[in-house]
């Protein structure tokens, strides 16, 4: 299946119904985020399953998505088990009912997490092992495990709403590995991007059709362009 990447720019950091891509009744919408800013993450901290709570810039960063998807009429709000998915959803559903999806979670990385990824030996480790597909990194979780368990969480949404918006709240990994599933990405695809915490991925989903990725830009993320 291929990867039809598309950008959608809006430079007031706005999305309304005027603005977004035209669905079909039959389209499935899943807005893709990460959730906000954790202290680890500005250590450069290896998170995984540890259960890190935002930080003030991640609260504000869920209330500029909130004021981003203000015009968008969302279904559910899915969130993983970890306050930081859940915080950064509870700031950002208003009355839409929000539903806590496990299988959500971000990777577990083992031996490796609390971890500096700049540490000259721990960080090198970690690079070298992490995008093997079998290495559960001591304790964690491989990639295909990953790949397992991402794609449960999907067939659970897809059960729940065959059309409509939905918001996702996820992790990076967590993240990179749902648009593999969805668009068949091989480990080195996986490996080009990476989500930042303010950042918003649309994924379309149209029965018979290939789905389609779109990327929010906004001032902060400009250079994408």
């Amino acid at each position: 299946m291929s990867l039809c990447l598309c950008v959608f720019t809006f430079f007031l950091a706005t999305v309304n119904a005027q603005r977004q891509p035209s669905p079909t009744p039959a389209t499935l919408r899943i807005y893709l985020a990460r959730h906000g800013q954790t202290d680890w993450n500005v250590e450069g901290r290896t998170q995984g399953g540890k259960d890190i709570p935002l930080n003030a810039t991640g609260r504000q960063q869920a209330e500029a998505l909130k004021k981003r998807l203000a015009g968008v009429h969302f279904d559910a709000v899915y969130m993983s088990g970890l306050s930081r998915s859940r915080e950064t959803a509870e700031i950002v559903h208003g009355q839409t009912p929000l539903v806590s999806l496990p299988a959500l979670g971000e990777r577990r990385f083992g031996k490796f997490e609390g971890q500096l990824t700049s540490d000259p030996v721990i960080g090198a480790e970690f690079q070298k092992r992490m995008w093997d597909p079998n290495d559960s990194l001591d304790g964690g979780e491989s990639l295909t495990d990953l790949r397992v368990r991402v794609r449960s969480a999907l067939d659970t949404i897809q059960k729940q709403h065959t059309s409509g918006s939905v918001l996702v709240v996820g992790h990076s990994y967590m993240n990179r590995m749902l648009l593999s599933v969805v668009f068949g990405l091989t480990i080195d695809q996986m490996r080009s991007f990476d989500q930042n915490n303010d950042e918003l991925y649309l994924i379309e989903l149209e029965p018979g059709a290939s789905p389609h990725l779109w990327k929010l830009i906004t001032e902060s993320n400009l250079a994408d362009l």
